[in-house]
C-alpha cells in the first residue's frame, strides 16, 4: 500500500480519529520513520500510530536519523508484504508480533469475473453461486449501488442507520459482541465515512430489495485497491447465500473499474478463505531505542503482551470473550427463541377461514420474513406473486401460497 494513497494517512481520517479517541493529544511525526504519525501516551515514553487498530493496514520506512532516542513506537496492523526492504538504523530495535491473517483477491491475475470463478472454484461450486444469484434476482426486485465520490447527506445518514439495524440483527442472531458496533467506534465510522466518500477514499456498496438495503459494505479505497472494512447482510435472505452474492457483485464492480486488489482484510471468515487468492499477515511492530533501558523494557513488555493476546485468540478465548460480553450486556435469554413448524399442504384451506396480509407494507409481520424468503427460494417466483394468509382465529399460523404450492408455518414461543 503506497502511503501517499492510503486512506489511513489521509488528513481527514487522522483528524477525525484524533478528535474521537485522543482529543487532548497532539499528532507527532519523526524524521527517522516515514509513512506513520503518532501520538504519545499520557505518562509513558510510548508512542502509538494514529488510527491504532482501526486502520486496515500500515507500512513505513526507516532512515538513519537520531530522533528515536529514548522512545518506544508501537505500530498496529503492519503489512509486511507491502513493506520495502528496510535497513534498521544502528541502536534501533524492531520487535514484531504476528496477530492476524488477512485475505485478498489479486484481480490482476484474471481478465474478468468468469476467469476468476473458473480458476478459484470447482464446477459444482460455480453452479451453486450462479444459482444463488439467479434465484435472488428472480425472487426480488434487486438493485446495486456504489456510493463513491458523492452521496446525499440525508441518504447517507439513513444508510448508516440501516447499517446499524442490520448489524444488530446479525450479531443478535450470533449472540456475540462486535467491536465496530460499540458507540465510540461506530460514531467514528459514521463521521469519517461521509467526507472520505466525497474524497473517493471510502465507499458504501449497497444491495437493495426495492428501496430497502439488504446488504451493505463499507470500503476504504486506495488508487488501485478496495479494502472491505465492514460488511453485513440481512439474515432473512441467508437461504440465498446473500453474503457470497454481495461479494461477487462487489468483485464485479472492481473488474469494471480496473481495480487491482479486493482486500477482505483481517479476521477469519469462511468466505474470505474460499474466495481469496492470497493470504497475508498483519503484524504489530514495536520500534525502540536499544541504548535506553526504559525504552527496551517497554518494548519487550508490549511484545510479550501482544504475543499473549495472539495466543489467547488462537485457542479461541477471544470468541468466548465476545460471547460472554454479549450475555453480560444483553442477558442470557436475549435471543427470542421460537419453535417453528413448517408443513407442506396439498391444498389451500378455505378462504373463509383466512385473512390476506401484506407483509411488504406491514412491519408487524417481519418475524416471518425469513420463512417467507425461504419459501420464495423453494418456488423461485417473484415475491409479489405469492399470497400470505393467516387464520382469522389463530394468530400463530400462516399459509403461504404460490402456483398450487402451499406451505403452513406455525410459530410457538419456547
Amino acid at each position: 500500500m503506497n502511503t501517499k494513497n492510503s486512506p489511513f494517512t489521509n488528513n481527514t481520517f487522522q483528524t477525525i480519529w484524533k478528535n474521537h479517541f485522543i482529543p487532548n493529544s497532539n499528532i507527532q511525526a519523526f524524521k527517522f520513520i516515514k509513512g506513520i504519525v503518532f501520538y504519545k501516551h499520557n505518562w509513558l515514553p510510548n508512542y502509538f500510530n494514529i488510527g491504532k487498530n482501526l486502520t486496515k493496514g500500515n507500512s513505513y520506512s526507516l532512515n538513519n536519523t537520531s530522533d528515536f532516542k529514548n522512545k518506544t513506537l508501537i505500530i498496529y496492523d503492519v503489512l509486511p508484504h507491502l513493506m520495502d526492504e528496510n535497513t534498521v538504523p544502528k541502536n534501533v530495535g524492531v520487535l514484531k508480533s504476528l496477530q492476524y491473517t488477512g485475505f485478498l483477491i489479486n484481480i490482476e491475475q484474471f481478465n474478468n469475473i468468469e476467469g476468476y470463478l473458473l480458476k478459484t472454484f470447482s464446477k459444482n461450486t460455480r453452479m451453486k453461486m450462479r444459482k444463488f444469484t439467479n434465484r435472488l434476482e428472480r425472487c426480488f426486485n434487486l438493485s446495486y449501488k456504489m456510493f463513491l465520490g458523492e452521496i446525499d447527506k440525508t441518504e447517507y445518514n439513513q444508510l448508516f442507520d440501516d447499517f446499524m439495524k442490520l448489524l444488530k440483527k446479525r450479531y443478535s442472531d450470533k449472540q456475540i459482541t462486535y467491536n465496530n458496533m460499540l458507540p465510540n467506534e461506530w460514531n467514528f465510522y459514521k463521521e469519517v465515512a461521509y467526507p472520505l466518500i466525497l474524497e473517493k477514499k471510502a465507499s458504501l456498496f449497497v444491495i437493495y430489495d426495492n428501496y430497502k438495503p439488504i446488504a451493505i459494505t463499507y470500503n476504504y479505497h486506495t488508487e488501485d485497491s478496495v479494502i472491505d472494512a465492514i460488511t453485513v447482510f440481512d439474515i432473512d435472505y441467508s437461504k440465498f447465500n446473500l453474503g457470497y452474492v454481495n461479494n461477487l457483485k462487489l468483485l464485479d464492480w472492481c473488474f469494471e473499474n480496473n481495480i487491482k486488489t479486493l482486500d477482505f482484510s483481517k479476521g477469519y471468515f469462511d468466505y474470505k478463505k474460499r474466495m481469496c487468492t492470497k493470504e497475508y499477515d498483519f503484524e504489530y511492530h514495536i520500534i525502540y531505542d536499544k541504548t535506553s533501558l526504559i525504552s527496551s523494557f517497554n518494548a519487550h513488555l508490549h511484545h510479550k503482551f501482544f504475543e499473549f493476546k495472539a495466543y489467547l485468540r488462537n485457542i479461541g478465548i477471544n470468541s468466548r470473550f465476545h460471547k460472554l460480553t454479549y450475555v453480560f450486556k444483553n442477558g442470557k435469554n436475549s435471543k427470542s427463541e421460537k419453535k417453528i413448524q413448517i408443513n407442506k399442504l396439498e391444498e389451500l384451506p378455505s378462504l373463509d377461514e383466512l385473512m390476506l396480509i401484506d407483509i411488504q407494507n406491514d412491519s408487524n409481520y417481519n418475524f416471518i420474513k425469513k420463512d417467507i424468503n425461504d419459501f420464495l427460494y423453494l418456488v423461485i417466483k417473484p415475491q409479489n406473486e405469492i399470497e400470505i394468509y393467516k387464520f382469522k382465529n389463530q394468530n400463530n399460523v400462516y399459509i403461504l401460497s404460490c402456483n398450487s404450492t402451499f406451505q403452513q408455518i406455525k410459530i410457538e414461543s419456547t
